[in-house]
């Protein structure tokens, strides 16, 4: 019967869920909870599948991070690899730079007038290498 149609009958229901927990032990008038119990342990077990969830993701993120970190000290070692090879590399610019002026002041092929184009190449090759690096 409803709830709702018991209560016009003059009757005073436990909830419809509670009286649909309880049974009563005909043999020794005891009322039993079951129904009760297992809804218990269905709460329990909801909750022990949380917390193992829960904690499943944790460790996840707790492995992201770490990879994360990882990569990041990964990435300043080839950062500063990187800037090392820079610095190397502008300073042999720098010393081929300086080879290539003293060779024009003695190098007959560059002072030669049927070959104008040559130095002005070697000057934005070298200009346009120093840009690049910088």
């Amino acid at each position: 019967m409803h709830v709702h149609s018991m209560e016009r009958f003059g009757t005073n229901p436990v909830s419809q869920s509670s009286t649909s927990c309880l049974s009563e032990n005909l043999q020794g008038g005891n009322i039993l909870m079951s129904g009760v119990n297992s809804l218990e342990e269905k709460k329990l077990k909801r909750r022990q599948k949380n917390r193992a969830a829960a904690q499943r993701s944790r460790q996840k993120h707790t492995e992201k991070a770490d990879e994360l970190h990882q990569q990041h000290e990964q990435l300043e070692q080839d950062n500063t690899a990187l800037k090392k090879e820079i610095e190397t590399l502008k300073e042999e610019l720098k010393y081929w730079t300086q080879m290539l002026k003293n060779h024009e002041s003695t190098c007959p092929d560059m002072l030669t007038p049927s070959l104008p184009t040559q130095t002005p190449i070697l000057h934005w090759l070298a200009e346009e290498l120093n840009q690049g690096i910088q």
